[in-house]
């Protein structure tokens, strides 16, 4: 039996609002129309008209000045679109040959044409993966979130030796300067310390102590792990 395609907004625009507020946490807490518009790098009004009219088509909860909050239709909306967009990721590095990271602006636009039956055929084709390129998890085809333990390399203790789990994807020179330097998902590192006044990390990867800025460490993804 075919499963039913997950209704989705009309709207690209609304979808993009939707899947942001998903990655905003939006299930738990509202999530205010300022920071939607620095994410999406849209004008406030238009963030506004748009939560309006998700709200009035039931993917969200929207009270002025109070921010939106995902219904369960909303969630169950959002997650189909992160894993259109996580899956093309996967498609365009591992079967096109894409670079990690010159992705992301590619699969915002395909997430929205893609079919319930393609979005299959490249499941299978790509072997169900539980991860797309940057490490961050796809969600399964029963669009059951999946649970996510890491936390920022930042705020790692000093000695704790951590495994690479995931790294924020929305900055192609991050993504290149992370690829050069070996600090990509998988990637084994020890913290050996902190400098003050929010000066960088010092870390050992692959053999070598380097210094990792704030801004890096703040975007790159860990857990506990053998180092």
């Amino acid at each position: 039996m075919t499963t039913p395609a997950t209704r989705l907004p009309a709207n690209p625009a609304d979808q993009d609002q939707l899947r942001e507020i998903y990655l905003s946490g939006g299930e738990e807490t509202r999530v205010r129309m300022g920071r939607l518009s620095e994410i999406l790098s849209c004008p406030p009004a238009s963030v506004t008209a748009a939560i309006k009219r998700l709200h009035e088509a039931g993917f969200v909860e929207y009270e002025p000045y109070q921010g939106a909050l995902l219904t369960s239709a909303g969630a169950e909306a959002a997650v189909e679109l992160v894993r259109h967009h996580r899956l093309i990721e996967r498609f365009l590095v591992q079967t096109l040959g894409y670079d990690w990271d010159d992705v992301h602006e590619e699969a915002d636009h395909l997430e929205h044409a893609i079919s319930e039956k393609l979005e299959g055929k490249i499941a299978d084709l790509l072997s169900n993966p539980t991860a797309d390129p940057h490490g961050e998890p796809i969600p399964g085809a029963d669009l059951q979130a999946v649970a996510d333990e890491s936390y920022a390399l930042a705020e790692a203790e000093i000695g704790a030796r951590l495994r690479v789990v995931r790294v924020h994807d929305r900055n192609p020179a991050l993504l290149k300067y992370l690829a050069e330097i070996g600090l990509v998902p998988g990637a084994r590192v020890r913290v050996l310390e902190h400098l003050p006044f929010e000066g960088p990390l010092v870390i050992s990867l692959g053999g070598k102590s380097m210094p990792v800025g704030l801004p890096v460490a703040e975007a790159v993804f860990v857990n506990s792990g053998p180092g």
